[in-house]
């Protein structure tokens, strides 16, 4: 995750902030800019850990999952959609197989009923 887009998406960052390090309060977190050097005074000041120490743990949550909220967003609709074609073999067209899309011909009218 790069610091433009989780500051971007703070509030959506908040609740994996508040899984790594339970003693940030959740109002104090959404008051915060979302730069890693708030994020880092505010922790130092809440865990009573130095700054080095922080800035390692922060740079280690940073490499983690991006939070599901952010993900789905509908801002990201495009990108989540160019990289769904990543499980499509190369050659196959998805729409081909009426097996497991079902049958694009009129279905057969159900028994005791007309057309």
């Amino acid at each position: 995750m790069q610091w433009t887009a989780i500051a971007q998406n703070w509030q959506a960052y908040v609740g994996s902030i508040m899984q790594r390090w339970p003693e940030a309060e959740e109002d104090d977190l959404l008051t915060l800019d979302g730069t890693q050097t708030t994020l880092a005074g505010y922790l130092a000041g809440r865990t009573n850990r130095d700054l080095v120490e922080i800035n390692e743990e922060i740079e280690e949550w940073r490499t983690g999952a991006m939070p599901s909220d952010v993900r789905m967003d509908e801002s990201r609709d495009n990108h989540n959609i160019g990289e769904s074609a990543r499980h499509i073999p190369p050659g196959e067209d998805v729409y081909n197989d009426d097996d497991a899309f079902g049958a694009e011909e009129a279905q057969d009218t159900p028994l005791g009923r007309t057309g």
